[in-house]
């Protein structure tokens, strides 16, 4: 995809999307300017001047469609990388002026609005943590309740799914909040599924006989956006935890605020502070206790990995990072959020819409996985033409407007 075409949703997003989203670093960074005087000093005001002045002069340059430049920071070790990959570098999160400023390099330009968008969707996660709570009941497990626990699989993957509507940057930073029951909206969303291989998700699952004891079977989240998604994406990976279809899960974060609302360890922390100190409904807190206790017994691990940050789709990831590929191979199932992530394993490429997903991946098979996307940019694979075509009456702007949806999956058969 290349933002040369002005059909593309690539256009739109240099055109329109990313202008909106320097805005708002612009505004945050305004308002901000004397906190970071009061708690760094003159220098840091200093800084703060110095990159609004940086990010009004990006904006002006993408107005007018000026020719990138060589980044020249010395303060971060992945320049070259950057550089070596420049016509990706609109892409980029966080701006690379915070990154190289001696008092700002730590700050997320995004959190306000994540935590904005997190604390209007309290209604929204009152109604899934309860009906969680109750779910995973211990009694009720797969020795004896198999298709209780499979159909609960499948509303918390779609929750997961539709979680990821919730995207900051597709909305250039406005409100994007979850308003509705989670369980009523995903009746209502069923048709909405284009490719939906959840049943063939939880028969593997199954398969791999975790519930027994006698085995651990790992399974790794490579997370999208923080606030309500993140709090979906938990709730998917306590059920799965809570009714042993794995014994340990992975979650990967981003290392540094990226594009508007991709969560980071800071985000993760705030969520469980925020679900800890509720004293609204009890729920949050009870939620909070559980997963700050299977953080404590090793049965979810937080991560983080620079490979998700840099201009590298996932073809590249065993060259790249190695170490990282070899990891999420001992694991029996990877589970990729989110459009970004879709589009890093075809390679943001104009794959013909039949074109299998095995051939679209061009070798990345480190283990088994599904991606939960809803879609919002024009490239996908292995749907039938006649369907798209269909969705496409229906719904001129199907592949963008994050309305609809597909679980799809490639599973190694050596696993």
């Amino acid at each position: 995809l290349s933002a040369r075409n002005k059909k593309s949703f690539a256009y739109i997003t240099v055109k329109d999307r990313l202008p909106s989203i320097v805005t708002r670093i612009v505004d945050f960074l305004a308002r901000n300017r004397g906190n970071y005087a009061k708690e760094y000093g003159d220098e840091a005001e200093n800084e703060c001047k110095s990159c609004i002045a940086a990010m009004d002069k990006l904006r002006y340059e993408i107005g007018r469609d000026k020719p990138i430049l060589l980044l020249t920071d010395n303060h971060t070790d992945d320049v070259h990388l950057w550089n070596e990959c420049l016509q990706k570098e609109l892409d980029r999160g966080k701006p690379l002026e915070l990154k190289s400023s001696k008092h700002l390099q730590h700050i997320d330009p995004f959190i306000e609005m994540k935590q904005y968008n997190f604390i209007l969707s309290s209604k929204a996660i009152d109604v899934i943590l309860a009906q969680l709570n109750t779910d995973i009941d211990p009694t009720i497990n797969l020795l004896n309740h198999k298709a209780t626990i499979e159909q609960q699989f499948y509303n918390y993957m779609e929750i997961s799914l539709w979680g990821n509507a919730c995207d900051l940057s597709l909305s250039g930073g406005a409100d994007c909040s979850q308003e509705h029951d989670p369980f009523h909206q995903i009746s209502e969303l069923k048709s909405h599924i284009l490719i939906n291989n959840q049943s063939s998700v939880f028969n593997y699952l199954y398969d791999q006989q975790a519930y027994l004891l006698n085995f651990d079977v790992y399974i790794d989240f490579i997370l999208d956006n923080a606030g309500f998604e993140l709090i979906t994406d938990l709730c998917f990976a306590d059920f799965l935890i809570s009714k042993r279809l794995c014994s340990r899960i992975t979650l990967y974060l981003k290392c540094l605020p990226w594009f508007v609302s991709d969560a980071t360890k800071t985000d993760f922390q705030w969520l469980l502070d925020e679900l800890n100190k509720s004293s609204s409904n009890p729920v949050w807190q009870i939620a909070g206790k559980r997963w700050e206790e299977y953080i404590r017994n090793g049965q979810w691990i937080i991560q983080t990995h620079r490979f998700f940050t840099l201009p590298y789709d996932y073809s590249s990831m065993q060259r790249i990072s190695p170490e990282l590929y070899s990891a999420m191979s001992e694991s029996k199932l990877l589970v990729f959020k989110g459009d970004l992530n879709y589009r890093k394993l075809v390679g943001d490429l104009q794959w013909p819409l039949n074109e299998t997903f095995e051939t679209a991946l061009r070798g990345f098979q480190p283990t088994s996985f599904v991606v939960l996307r809803t879609c919002k940019a024009d490239v996908q694979v292995e749907i039938d033409e006649k369907i798209a075509k269909q969705v496409a009456k229906l719904d001129p702007n199907w592949m963008v407007n994050g309305k609809w949806a597909v679980i799809q999956t490639f599973f190694k058969t050596t696993n």
